[in-house]
């Protein structure tokens, strides 16, 4: 493993913590309203809503279109509204087990370390700093605070990124789940790519397009690839 690294880069969403509990936190705390709304009771909307969630694929990632209309009661306006709301939820939040520790350890082992995340701003700040990770973190890039177009998969958040830190992309690895969000970008820049195995996008490969460098399972497996690198350049 090169020794030259300088910097790591995380996704947030199914990468550091489970998105899963989040959606369906939600279903369930608006499964009754919205069954009560659409004369079907609670039981209908979350199973229809779980079952979306459990289709979602790359090419169909439009959950509440899909559980709307296997409800029969698609309409534009739910969907803006469920959409809306989805992105106002607050609920309790965890990273996965081991993701303290590996940036603890990652940042002593001398890297730097940044996160670049797509979403509304105001949500996926909430989740950081509900995930208590926000301060491990030198440089924190929000898309959705960015202009149109520069969101992912467009290189320009990761190379923001790494004006932030005053690092050379090509000195920095870029760790996440989704292989059409998560890798493009930042292998464009010189970037070490490493897909996760967490989350739904894990398992779908894009029909073309470049993929990771490198897979581990869980994210808290990077440590097994990037600190004996930085024990080998403290040694050098």
């Amino acid at each position: 493993m090169r020794t030259l690294w300088q910097a790591v880069g995380f996704d947030l969403d199914f990468t550091l913590w489970d998105q899963d509990r989040f959606a369906r936190s939600f279903f369930d705390a608006i499964a009754g309203e919205f069954g009560r709304r659409l004369g079907l009771g609670p039981g209908p909307v979350a199973r229809a809503l779980h079952a979306a969630l459990d289709q979602l694929t790359l090419a169909h990632p439009a959950l509440f279109d899909r559980a709307l209309q296997q409800l029969g009661a698609w309409d534009p306006r739910l969907v803006a509204e469920l959409v809306r709301r989805y992105h106002q939820h607050r609920p309790a939040a965890e990273p996965y087990p081991g993701v303290p520790e590996l940036l603890g350890r990652l940042r002593a082992g001398g890297f730097r370390l940044f996160l670049v995340t797509d979403g509304p701003g105001p949500t996926q700040r909430h989740k950081v700093a509900a995930l208590g990770l926000a301060a491990q973190f030198q440089a924190l890039v929000f898309t959705g605070e960015l202009a149109e177009g520069q969101a992912k998969p467009s290189p320009y958040p990761f190379r923001l990124a790494c004006q932030r830190l005053g690092v050379d992309a090509r000195q920095c690895v870029f760790v996440g789940d989704n292989p059409e969000r998560d890798v493009s970008g930042p292998r464009s820049l010189g970037m070490l790519t490493v897909g996760v195995g967490t989350g739904p996008f894990a398992r779908m490969q894009p029909d073309e397009g470049p993929r990771a460098h490198l897979r581990v399972g869980p994210v808290a497996d990077l440590a097994q690839l990037l600190l004996p690198a930085a024990a080998a350049r403290s040694r050098s």
